[in-house]
């Protein structure tokens, strides 16, 4: 069995002047039909051998760490990362880090190191022929994960999380002594860095999109990695709370499904897009809580919002990104039976801004979705005012409106201070509810009112 091997693993190789494999998910996806993965190399030159031979040839090189044996080279503007084959030994707990590496192991041993028999193929980097030291390629055939030896998930607890990923990516069984170690061993997980952990949780929430050429099914779905996630126990490494909804029903006549299963829906319906799945996620993460301290599920959306946030920064996710899924949790019930005046709408959008107007909007199509009696909901009244309010010029930030701060001193008289910023809020509210006075000349106008009137409340 033959690949076709890219461009720069063939000048890398005829660079290095000695046998060296393509390796791992490009020769995966080689054979599965899929987009290029990582242009990973490995072989039995030591690292330092191969960086004289690439300076000599005068590549630029990304990174070289010679204790792991690895050297990245730049060929045609793409990385080719090589490792020397190698041995590891992980200390018990599985925090991913190998606690002692051999250089010079066999293929046989390097390919015992890796995570699983579909990515423990190499490709000969000349003659493209497929080399399949773990029984890989019956694997890919019966579209099967399987770890590549008894000590791959136990030794590196990250790997778990990883067999989600894959399975959902491509759309892989899991073989089941394969799972039931992964089941047994989930607990490593706590010795993963919280960034590592992070870092794969995200992928796993997109694993829909990986690969989009090649279909859409429930093998390849976030609802299926959801779902695995626990049935290895993994969540109390990464949202401990998820779990707490397992059995709370809820209302029959809105909801199909518990408030875990709601969660998993929503998730799953919202878009492919991080935030929005973190929110869908997270939206409705407090009910449990609430119910256990006031015996309702009013107010869900102010508990969950703190807890959502703790979760997050546990995880080590960006201010940026923890602060826009929060605010979908903390705002995402406001409204919800649809009676609010279309003035106090408007001031609410424009409060909000465009980014977060627009998410609650979808927000709220994922979560009717979520619950599994309604899938062709819209939020149509939302959609239409947000619309209306794009297109007659409301302004969604004080900075857009058409009066300068100077301006708003000679109009109303006063001198720089606080009260400037007090008569621009003004402003800025009574122009989200009628945008047509968003003019310089109206502004400044009302603004000199402002300026002389008593009980303007500014």
């Amino acid at each position: 069995m033959q690949v076709e091997i890219p461009g720069p693993l063939r000048r890398f190789a005829e660079i290095v002047e000695e046998p060296v494999y393509m390796v791992g998910g490009a020769v995966r996806n080689a054979l599965l039909g899929l987009t290029r993965a990582d242009l990973d190399a490995a072989g039995a030159l030591p690292p330092e051998v191969v960086e004289a031979r690439c300076r000599q040839a005068g590549l630029p090189l990304s990174r070289v760490n010679r204790s792991l044996g690895t050297v990245g080279a730049v060929i045609g503007g793409e990385t080719v990362e090589y490792t020397a084959f190698r041995a590891e030994r992980y200390a018990p707990g599985g925090a991913h880090v190998p606690e002692e590496v051999t250089l010079g192991a066999s293929m046989a041993e390097d390919a015992a190191r890796r995570d699983f028999t579909v990515n423990a193929l190499y490709a000969d980097c000349g003659s493209g022929r497929v080399l399949d030291p773990t029984g890989g390629l019956a694997d890919l055939k019966t579209r099967t994960l399987r770890q590549t030896s008894d000590t791959t998930l136990c030794s590196d607890a990250l790997r778990i999380l990883r067999m989600v990923r894959f399975a959902c990516e491509l759309g892989f069984a899991i073989d089941p002594n394969t799972f039931d170690t992964a089941q047994a061993y989930a607990g490593g997980l706590a010795d993963i860095a919280p960034e590592r952990r992070r870092e794969e949780f995200d992928r796993i929430l997109l694993c829909d999109t990986r690969y989009p050429g090649s279909g859409h099914d429930e093998q390849r779905s976030v609802l299926r990695a959801l779902h695995l996630v626990t049935a290895l126990g993994a969540w109390p490494y990464l949202i401990p709370e998820i779990t707490d909804g397992r059995d709370q029903a809820q209302r029959p006549d809105h909801h199909r499904y518990t408030v875990m299963e709601h969660l998993f829906h929503a998730c799953a319906a919202a878009p492919a897009d991080r935030v929005m799945r973190l929110a869908a996620l997270l939206h409705d993460i407090g009910k449990p809580a609430c119910l256990a301290r006031t015996g309702k599920l009013w107010e869900h959306d102010l508990i969950g919002e703190p807890i959502a946030r703790q979760r997050l920064e546990a995880l080590r996710y960006p201010n940026a990104v923890t602060d826009e899924v929060c605010a979908l949790v903390r705002y995402h019930m406001y409204d919800i039976q649809g009676t609010a005046r279309e003035s106090t709408l408007r001031t609410r959008f424009a409060t909000w801004g465009r980014p977060l107007t627009e998410r609650l909007i979808v927000m709220r199509e994922a979560d009717i979705r979520g619950c599994g009696t309604d899938d062709g909901y819209t939020n149509e009244r939302w959609r239409a005012l947000y619309a209306r309010m794009c297109g007659d010029g409301t302004p969604f930030s004080e900075a857009e409106l058409k009066i300068s701060g100077g301006e708003i001193m000679r109009a109303a008289r006063i001198d720089p201070g606080e009260r400037v910023g007090r008569i621009k809020r003004e402003l800025f509210l009574h122009c989200a509810r009628h945008p047509g006075d968003n003019t310089n000349k109206r502004l400044i106008a009302l603004a000199g009112q402002m300026g002389r009137s008593r009980n303007s409340g500014v």
